[in-house]
């Protein structure tokens, strides 16, 4: 044990007094003969504990916030952190203080139990504090992101959500800032926030325990036939049998693309689970898979819709097609498209080149439909509700097609439902694009420094709901990714469109637009003609 000698007894008889230690201060008290030591930091923002009020019962009050603190251990009875207490005794007329630290896993369970209590309440300024003992204690931060999966994953009725996506994404823009411990800690806590805010307040949707053993032709039939129970227990069969993501991915990817399904969201899901888990370690499968397999089965399929009728005829024609081999001369995509137009060139052109060189065409058209988006329809509450498109939305192409190349080049038999679902998205936003608006105020010189400006941009942007704060960095990143191999006038429209995104004002909420829509859906049913 590190015993200090730390103060004179004759020090508290009149009130507390501070002994100094640095980098530590610790505030010593004396109530009813009993000697008590507490660090003299509050653990909510900082104010000198010797400066609180002591009752009889040994209770310590933070004056400045009501934060209450029992001396005896440090818990916290009104707030919430703990504050550290340490063993005290007396000798030779002198308080001494034990400054021993707790081992390091013992240190790591009270850190993640603050932690969990900041989750479950979504606290981020907890969340901000406990990450950073764990960094000061020399501890694993990033490993906390880990444990949030592991709090959060069966609280989604409808599976997998954005939070897990965008931790991803978070994860990544991390590990950029190496040796910076602010930015790092925003970008954990921004993921680890969202999660929270997911989770907040819902009850527990277990898992099946067991299943079937893991096949795809059996999963892909249980998700076609909306069985949630029977493929998640093939997915959990599969995990307890020693199956790991790479065995599984495949079909995940397959099942995901089987339809237009949520507007692309099932395909982005699984290429962020590849990145979740290259990032976090095999042991985050158990919670990640299941979830991403109960949203396979509840996802929407709007291969579905009257609007993409075209979609199914398409993808039969081109399951059996012989891919060309040219890289060059594609026939001109319609700009802008209508389904049907975009639909009819993937088929056209497919049979005479490779498809990467469709895709290369198709993403930047999908990048000039986020530079030209007409923005009024964000802020419009005048326009009925196949008209609720913003700017979101739009966000959804680049990163639908982010998830489609990193999918179909693994899995290239997917080729085609890839290509032909980022058609369908040129179609659904045609409508929704202004192409005399002037955008060279959005072009970007140079594209490093935009991505600084970017990346300062995204550690203070700001958004009280954590989606919109997903959209962005989800969207910053596809971007960065795709830039890589793109044309230099592809590279010109996603690095323009990106940037007219993210300085863009994005309405967070339509109060006007929902209540004059919900009028005149409910009214309907009280006119007489």
């Amino acid at each position: 044990m590190s015993w200090v000698k730390a103060i004179p007894c004759a020090d508290v008889q009149n009130g507390p007094s501070v002994f100094k230690h640095p980098p530590k201060q610790v505030a010593v008290f004396q109530v009813a003969g009993n000697i008590y030591a507490v660090d003299n930091r509050c653990p909510h923002e900082g104010y000198p504990l010797s400066e609180g009020t002591v009752d009889a019962n040994c209770m310590l009050t933070c004056n400045w916030h009501n934060w209450k603190f029992q001396l005896s251990d440090g818990a916290c009875v009104l707030g919430s952190d703990d504050v550290r207490s340490y063993a005290t005794k007396v000798e030779d007329g002198y308080v001494w203080v034990d400054l021993t630290e707790p081992p390091p896993e013992v240190l790591q369970r009270q850190i993640l139990r603050g932690l969990e209590a900041a989750f479950r309440d979504q606290e981020f300024d907890r969340i901000c504090r406990e990450l950073s003992r764990l960094y000061f204690y020399g501890l694993d931060p990033a490993a906390a992101v880990g444990e949030a999966i592991a709090w959060s994953y069966d609280r989604f009725e409808f599976g997998f959500v954005h939070a897990y996506a965008a931790t991803a994404d978070w994860l990544e823009l991390a590990q950029r800032f190496e040796g910076q411990w602010e930015p790092q800690l925003i970008c954990l806590a921004e993921s680890i926030d969202h999660m929270a805010h997911d989770a907040l307040r819902q009850p527990p949707y277990p898992f099946p325990a067991t299943g079937e053993p893991f096949h795809p032709a059996a999963f892909a039939a249980a998700v076609e036939a909306q069985a949630h129970d029977r493929a998640v227990g093939l997915v959990v069969q599969g995990l307890a049998d020693g199956l790991h993501w790479a065995d599984m991915q495949a079909p995940f990817a397959k099942a995901a693309l089987a339809h237009y399904n949520d507007f692309g969201h099932s395909l982005i899901y699984v290429y962020k689970v590849s990145q979740l888990i290259e990032t976090l370690g095999p042991k985050v499968e158990s919670y990640v898979l299941p979830a991403l397999a109960r949203s396979l089965c509840y996802t929407t399929r709007e291969d579905l819709i009257p609007e993409f009728n075209g979609y199914t005829d398409a993808w039969t024609l081109l399951q059996d097609a012989q891919w060309g081999v040219s890289d060059a001369d594609v026939p001109p995509l319609p700009f802008p498209a209508t389904t049907t137009q975009a639909l009819d060139w993937v088929v056209q052109t497919a049979s005479s080149h490779a498809p990467e060189v469709l895709y290369h065409q198709l993403l930047e058209a999908l990048a000039r439909n986020l530079l030209y988006y007409d923005a009024t329809y964000d802020s419009a509450y005048d326009r009925p509700v196949s008209d609720n498109v913003g700017w979101l939305g739009f966000t959804h192409g680049i990163t639908f097609a982010n998830a489609v190349r990193s999918q179909c080049t693994a899995f290239s038999h997917l080729w085609p439902a890839g290509l032909l679902q980022m058609a369908c998205f040129l179609g659904r936003n045609r409508r929704y694009i202004d192409l005399t608006m002037s955008t060279d105020e959005w072009e970007v010189s140079d594209t490093e420094v935009f991505f600084d400006d970017v990346h300062e941009l995204l550690l203070d942007h700001g958004m009280r709901e954590p989606i919109f704060a997903a959209h962005l960095i989800k969207t910053t990143r596809a971007v960065r990714e795709e830039l890589a191999e793109a044309s230099p006038t592809c590279q010109r429209a996603l690095l323009a469109g990106l940037n007219r995104f993210l300085h863009s004002p994005i309405k967070q909420k339509h109060v006007r637009r929902l209540a004059r829509q919900a009028v005149a859906l409910v009214s309907r049913d009280f006119q007489m003609s």
